[in-house]
């Protein structure tokens, strides 16, 4: 290492604490910049170039570098977004919020071989605008920002670690199964993004059905049943009949864990759901009131509505003290509680009538 290379690696030293702080700085505005967006984000990675890193990085390449200013990768940031035409929406933004230097950045999905497979994603070399409130000397230092989908950084990281970064090398037969992988991740990528997509339409046509209050033929799934939990006039009048029997506040929680439930009391569709919420809501409503009201609750999970409606199923349609021991098995995964709830249950049922 010659003079100019230990200098650059001594100005390091000293400067660390500044590629620290603007670490900092920029991470978080990486994560408002994906919350404007509306994307969501899988993770950041960020580090600061180890000083083992820098030196090697002087001895290979040090005559491109004539201060510790110019080298331009010391800080590096990479955003992994869950799909892919996400990426392309945060580097609009990155570009709007960073200074970017465009002769160092690079688009790897504009310069990869046509025929080619590989790590698709978008390179900035960038500085930080000064708002007036940036430490000085902050708005000066050059740094990387990577973007890519999750699936983009999985390959980069297969790539890295099993040491195929370079063609060169590698076996042939290697090279080609490594190629054709790369190609299958990429369709991967467009099939996840495509079935967000219809997800999001069938959310969409599942809840203008049940605000419409023509959801009886649609299937019961983690979508249908937390949209009719949260959207149908019916149910939200039951559910507000039962906080109201201990004045609780009422949090909305996913009812995707009672789909099991459902399926085991034979509730295929929103239909069925229905016609339960028609059939069990007076007896499920005197349950709830025996159990809540001596508890003193404050605070009602809007699944409850679900389970008094599930209990009251049981009571009415005269499954066995064994039969309802299974039902309550799906949830506890014990038997012997799952017993003591059946005939928690049974008691409640008997002094209710």
């Amino acid at each position: 290492m010659n003079e100019k290379e230990k200098k650059i690696l001594e100005e390091f030293k000293k400067e660390k604490h500044r590629y620290e702080l603007l670490e900092q700085i920029v991470y978080k505005k990486l994560q408002k910049l994906s919350e404007i967006c509306g994307i969501k984000i899988y993770t950041i990675d960020h580090r600061i170039k180890q000083e083992k890193s820098l030196a090697g990085k002087l001895e290979r390449k040090g005559d491109k570098y004539n201060s510790l200013l110019d080298i331009t990768d010391i800080l590096g940031l990479r955003v992994v977004c869950y799909f892919a035409d996400d990426v392309d929406k945060l580097a609009a933004s990155i570009e709007s919020e960073f200074n970017i230097n465009w002769n160092e950045s690079i688009d790897k999905r504009k310069f990869l071989d046509i025929k080619s497979f590989g790590y698709l994603s978008v390179h900035y070399i960038c500085s930080i605008k000064d708002d007036g409130q940036l430490p000085s000397g902050l708005e000066n230092i050059q740094f990387e920002i990577q973007t890519c989908s999750l699936i983009q950084h999985v390959w980069a990281v297969m790539e890295h670690d099993l040491g195929y970064k370079t063609k060169f090398g590698i076996p042939r037969a290697v090279a080609r199964d490594f190629s054709r992988l790369a190609g299958l991740l990429e369709i991967a990528d467009e099939h996840f993004s495509r079935i967000r997509d219809n997800v999001a339409l069938y959310t969409e046509q599942v809840h203008q059905k049940i605000v419409n209050d023509d959801a009886n033929t649609i299937l019961i799934d983690s979508v249908s049943l937390d949209e009719y939990m949260t959207y149908s006039k019916n149910m939200q009048a039951f559910l507000t009949v039962i906080g109201s029997f201990c004045s609780a506040e009422i949090y909305t929680e996913s009812a995707e864990n009672y789909i099991e439930q459902l399926a085991w009391l034979k509730k295929e569709t929103i239909g069925d759901l229905q016609e339960m919420l028609i059939d069990n809501s007076s007896l499920a409503l005197r349950i709830a009131a025996r159990t809540i009201c001596p508890a003193g609750l404050d605070i009602l999970c809007s699944t409850a509505a679900l389970r008094f409606l599930c209990l009251a199923e049981l009571i009415n349609k005269e499954y066995s003290l064994s039969q309802t021991a299974d039902f309550f098995y799906l949830s506890t995964k014990d038997k012997s509680r799952a017993m003591h709830y059946a005939k928690e249950l049974f008691r409640t049922a008997q002094e209710i009538k």
